[in-house]
């Protein structure tokens, strides 16, 4: 099971690298609220549209001042709603440094809201992690932050965002996006 969704979630990830609307690619520096861990955490975004509906991955690689590595693949089908965009999805965490059975895989859902302001555009959420074993970590993000257009096909992105529930963790960031 676990290759199939890994060799889907390859070939998604690929089909939609070609066709996206828009790609990004962000740096956090997060800090864990509980253990002050602190960590680096590189994401990889695209999106499209497809028959009204907004289809989005995210890759997310933390890499752990003391060492150690944390990964994960979101894949997400949304819809708007006026300036709401309500979106469910699944995703595969590969576990503290990929440890053998230390994987997983959840269901998402979330909202986030984007509007323009002035030169910017800002932009907020929340997502929470819809798990179905009990022993795997629970989680809801809430993330606010702008954008700011450098050309037509270029931006700048800083944010800010939360993790509540097992996992706690505060976090601020920077990025580039490029749109298509």
């Amino acid at each position: 099971m676990k290759k199939i969704l890994i060799s889907t979630v390859i070939t998604l990830a690929a089909g939609l690298a070609n066709a996206a609307n828009f790609v990004s690619v962000d740096v956090d520096t997060v800090k864990d609220t509980t253990t002050n861990a602190k960590s680096t955490a590189q994401y990889f975004r695209a999106g499209t549209d497809v028959a009204g509906l907004n289809v989005g991955l995210q890759v997310r690689t933390a890499v752990f001042d003391n060492g150690g590595m944390l990964n994960s693949v979101e894949g997400t089908v949304g819809r708007n709603f006026g300036a709401v965009n309500v979106f469910g999805g699944i995703g595969h965490d590969n576990g503290f440094n990929g440890a053998r059975g230390g994987d997983y895989q959840y269901g998402l859902v979330g909202a986030s809201v984007g509007v323009p302001i002035g030169p910017f555009y800002g932009y907020a959420g929340v997502k929470t992690r819809v798990n179905w074993q009990d022993n795997t970590p629970k989680q809801t993000v809430g993330f606010a932050g702008v954008s700011y257009p450098l050309n037509k096909k270029f931006s700048i992105n800083a944010g800010v965002s939360a993790s509540r529930q097992d996992i706690t963790e505060n976090a601020w960031s920077i990025g580039l996006r490029a749109g298509f």
